[in-house]
């Protein structure tokens, strides 16, 4: 303990002779010190010019170090994207009189929606795109892929409008049904749904009808949007959407699905709520300026709370810049950093103003502004750099994980948390500063040129309600052995049954959350659940370049292929059909030995019997020279209701692949796009804990380092500890869920949870008072008003997101209104119960000053000795005390004044 205390003494004695000279310099220059501060981070904001957004999932919430992405790039270049899909779902309930959407009248009316369709016209790049010029064509070159109950009839408009019901009846029950549009039998059961059947088991009737467009599309990554565009086919969507939307007489509802409305809706969900963070900061301000001074002319602080939002909103441009300029993207994440960094500044900002007003009058009537600064920041600047730090600490842990959106959020708010400390005591010290000189030369606050008449008083307002209450109530009250005891029941019980709903906590998220309430996608996934869900979800195994005319690889590919079919997670309810077994039952196919024959048998087949195997093969004749660089074949999971199914049955299949060698030491591997988020679910807890565990190590030692106490830097832990449960807590019975927005989310807590017990915790160990129970009531009582100030104020920057819309604002509202609330109840009450009864004794204070030495002297940085200001020659009277007839009046604070800091 001896070495911490020396430690601590030393550490101490830096930083506060550091925040002396800085705010010594900084009342000495506080207009150049906004002006430098002001180019400085404007110079930062020129990074913006890089800025670059990304939404992609597979680049925002995969480890780009994982087998996923190396195989989607794989299939990605064997079986590369060609044709952007585009659905339309129409419903009628059918009755014993009516067929629903197989009535004639409704099948009608869908060949109108499809001539509307195909006469789209979308303008892009100086020319119109037509249907023709987009449509994506099978590989035999003829039809356009359309998937819809009127290739029946071929899209014949003369035969369709001449149909009656009992002829579409007749159609749709003949055995084998035959489409002779696409080719191949006609997928009854992924184009109409609930079917209504007679006793024979005949079809009578359907609810919903659902149509399929493919158009050409070609991907490139646009950085504006952060997303896989091609704004030739997002301008062709966009009036097929418009079709989709209308309100169509024969049909109870209608609606539609593109990959470019999904984008459109997911950005109009964040963006459209941008505006709840202008509002934000309007209740920031306004509770500010109530919180920073009196009501009077003299000493309201409009200017001054201006000034502190400015100086956050300069921290926050930092941090995107600089940010920016490294490369660093933007995620859909990210769009929570402002409240978070508003928060944390006014934090400190309160923290400042909360001992500058603890000066006592004599040290505002007798010392200069760089004097009175230098002091207020000597003390409030060691507060600060505690909270600043730990936080920046805790981020930078965040910014070690394997996922990429969590690693570029907790950059981006490390580095905000940095430069809000660093403007609070350069930017909004210079306005403190400046708003001392105006209330030294008795200025309005308002107007700074106007000067208050000689005889003005200021109005007897009673400010100050909460350093009251702290000091008159809570203080009090909590020193009370009975009220001890029930916070600390309370805490340790919230403890305990935070801990068991951390336990029962699902893994789970859903891109769809990211959508609006009432958005016509979230009706079309609704009616795409209702009528064409399946509980199979697909996947496919692909094997690339091998020596497939070879008699034992085509051995070792069927045995692979029975494998698969015995797995324990794959549905034998569902054929596996591939293209091997059909080419070796195809009687054209006599003889499969040595590429002389594999490879004309197989381009034989996949033209005539097995062109439904076409897109499962790349075959490659570059050079006049057959060759399959890649086959695949697909088969379906059994029913996955949990995410640890979903998880268990993606490491089953793919270990089954991996068990395979083939020719040339070709592996063959397992892959659905469904792999990417499965394989985030797969480490996001491990990956939580991870963070959690490394974020509050950091935590430690940084409060260790700057508290220097090991018994109050373990409890401050506590308190973090204790929030971040809590909140779990509060989780599991909000119906969140651990998922990667959550788990960003959480990360915040811990920055969010130390800054209220961290602050307690410091003025605690600096008193140089006798008792715990004094060091107790001085620390509640001198910094209490700060703490819930500013996790009052930290509410208010993100309180309105409780309106928002966006998945991500209403989770990071419900996470971070448990965080305060929480972190406010270990901060103000927790803590200090227990440094009253088990905290360090005063032997171990860091700053044992003499009781007697009131006001601090530093003998290394001496300012001049204060000369009044001089007003048209004459010498102008202090602002903090005047001489009247009966003595002096004292203006500036009102009659409940702030004990003096010792």
């Amino acid at each position: 303990m001896k070495f911490l205390k020396k430690a601590s003494d030393a550490i101490t004695g830096v930083l506060e002779r550091f925040f002396y000279r800085v705010g010594y310099g900084v009342g000495s220059y506080p207009i150049q010190t906004l002006v430098i501060t002001t180019l400085l981070s404007g110079a930062c904001l020129a990074g913006l010019l890089r800025f670059q957004q990304e939404a992609r999932g597979e680049k925002l919430w995969v480890p780009q170090d994982s087998e996923v992405i190396r195989e989607m790039e794989t299939v990605n270049k064997f079986y590369p994207a060609a044709f952007a899909l585009m659905n339309m779902i129409w419903t009628r309930v059918p009755s014993d009189t009516h067929a629903g959407v197989l009535e004639a009248e409704n099948i009608r009316q869908l060949y109108t929606i499809h001539m509307d369709v195909l006469s789209i016209n979308a303008s892009y790049d100086g020319r119109d795109w037509t249907w023709d010029d987009l449509a994506y064509r099978r590989s035999d070159g003829g039809n356009a892929w359309i998937s819809s109950i009127l290739s029946l009839w071929s899209f014949d408009g003369d035969v369709i409008g001449n149909l009656t019901t009992a002829n579409i009846l007749t159609r749709i029950n003949e055995p084998n049904l035959f489409d002779p549009w696409n080719g191949g039998l006609f997928q009854l059961n992924r184009l109409i749904s609930g079917i209504q059947r007679n006793t024979a088991g005949n079809i009578t009737g359907a609810a919903a009808a659902k149509a399929t467009y493919r158009i050409i599309s070609n991907l490139t990554f646009d950085s504006s949007s952060g997303q896989e565009v091609d704004k030739r086919s997002d301008a062709w969507s966009m009036l097929f959407e418009d079709i989709g939307r209308r309100t169509w007489s024969e049909f109870t509802e209608s609606t539609v699905f593109t990959q470019w409305g999904l984008g459109e809706e997911s950005s109009r969900a964040i963006n459209g709520d941008v505006r709840l963070l202008s509002i934000g900061y309007g209740l920031i301000f306004f509770y500010v300026f109530l919180n920073l001074g009196s009501y009077s002319r003299l000493d309201h602080k409009i200017w001054l709370s201006l000034g502190g939002i400015v100086s956050t909103g300069l921290a926050i441009g930092i941090s995107f810049g600089l940010c920016s300029a490294f490369g660093l993207f933007y995620g859909p994440v990210h769009s929570v950093l402002p409240f978070l960094l508003l928060g944390i500044g006014v934090d400190d900002m309160f923290v400042i103003v909360q001992v500058w007003r603890q000066m006592s009058n004599k040290e505002h009537a007798t010392k200069t502004v760089p004097e009175r600064l230098g002091t207020c920041l000597q003390c409030a600047g060691v507060s600060v750099t505690v909270t600043s730090f730990t936080d920046f600490a805790a981020f930078m842990i965040g910014a070690t994980t394997i996922l990429p959106a969590l690693q570029s959020f907790c950059i981006f708010a490390g580095v905000g948390v940095l430069f809000d400390f660093l403007t609070q005591i350069t930017f909004f010290s210079a306005c403190l500063a400046i708003d001392a000189r105006r209330v030294d030369k008795r200025h309005d606050a308002c107007l700074f040129c106007m000067r208050l008449p000689d005889d003005w008083k200021p109005l007897n307002i009673k400010g100050k309600w909460l350093f009251r209450y702290f000091r008159d109530y809570h203080a009090k009250y909590l020193a009370k052995l009975p009220v001890k005891i029930a916070a600390l029941v309370i805490t340790i019980g919230m403890a305990v049954f935070g801990a068991v709903s951390a336990s029962q906590i699902d893994i789970h998220f859903d891109f769809f959350w990211f959508l609006p309430p009432g958005s016509y996608v979230l009706d079309y996934n609704r009616l795409s659940d209702q009528y064409f869900a399946s509980s199979r979800v697909p996947f496919t195994m692909y094997l690339t370049s091998t020596n497939y005319p070879s008699p034992g690889v085509q051995s070792q590919l069927n045995s692979f292929i029975n494998n698969t079919r015995n797995n324990a997670f794959v549905d034998s309810n569902v054929p596996v059909d591939t293209w091997l077994e059909g080419l070796q039952r195809w009687p054209n196919a006599t003889n499969l030995t040595g590429s002389d024959n594999f490879y004309p048998a197989l381009t034989s087949y996949v033209s005539d019997a097995g062109a439904r195997f076409a897109s499962a093969l790349n075959i490659s004749n570059e050079g006049g020279t057959t060759q399959m660089l890649a086959s695949s074949f697909a088969a379906n999971f059994i029913s996955l209701p949990h995410t640890r199914d979903e998880i268990s049955a993606m490491d089953s299949v793919r270990d089954l692949a991996e068990s395979q060698t083939f020719d040339g030491g070709v592996k063959p591997f397992a892959y659905t796009r469904l792999f990417l988020p499965w394989t985030t679910n797969k480490v996001i807890d491990q990956e939580l804990v991870r963070n959690l565990l490394l974020a509050m190590a950091a935590v430690f030692v940084v409060t260790l380092l700057l508290i220097t106490n090991l018994l109050v830097s373990f409890y401050v832990l506590l308190c973090v500890v204790f929030t971040v449960v809590d909140t779990f807590m509060v989780m599991h019975y909000w119906d969140l869920t651990i998922n990667t927005v959550t788990a960003v989310i959480i990360i915040l807590s811990i920055g969010l949870g130390v800054d209220y017990s961290a602050h307690i915790g410091h003025f605690y160990i600096s008193s140089p008072l006798k008792t715990r129970a004094e060091r107790v009531d001085a620390a509640l009582t001198n910094v209490g008003v700060a703490v819930f100030s500013g996790g009052f104020s930290t509410f208010l920057a993100f309180v309105l997101l409780a309106l928002s819309d966006s998945y991500i604002f209403t989770a990071f509202f419900k996470i971070n209104l448990a965080v305060v609330i929480f972190g406010l109840w270990h901060g103000l009450v927790f803590l200090p119960v227990t440094l009253s009864l088990i905290g360090p004794s005063a032997s171990h204070a860091v700053s044992a000053l003499p009781e007697d030495k009131k006001d601090i002297e530093m003998e290394e940085v001496k300012g001049p000795e204060r000369v009044p200001e001089s007003v048209d020659g004459k010498a102008e009277t202090s602002a903090w005390e005047k001489p009247t007839a009966n003595g002096t009046e004292t203006y500036g604070h009102d009659d409940d004044r702030i004990p003096e800091v010792v």
